[in-house]
């Protein structure tokens, strides 16, 4: 039976270093997804336990939200705007018209 090649192997301190995150969000991470290796006291990291690391806090995609209802006007609103812009362009004419 052949085995693989074992990849570098990282401290805590190392692997902190390597995600940019701290010692102790490192191991609380890899100690939640099973991503770590333990020895004592010391936790240890193989590049794998690294990558998937880095996988746990990737961002997920955004989906783009469908339109609420509250994003199409109503009638009623539709009719207080047209109300609202009229009144407007009235002020204006009639401010143009005064001598």
């Amino acid at each position: 039976m052949t085995q693989a090649p074992l990849d570098t192997i990282y401290t805590a301190d190392e692997a902190a270093k390597r995600l940019r995150l701290t010692n102790r969000g490192v191991i609380s991470l890899a100690k939640a997804y099973g991503l770590c290796s333990r020895r004592g006291r010391d936790y240890l990291f193989s590049e794998a336990d690294l990558l998937g690391l880095w996988e746990v806090l990737r961002e997920p995609a955004k989906q783009p939200k469908p339109p609420t209802r509250s994003a199409i006007p109503s009638e009623l609103q539709k009719y207080e705007r047209l109300i609202t812009l009229t009144a407007k362009n009235s002020r204006r004419a009639v401010t143009k018209l005064k001598p």
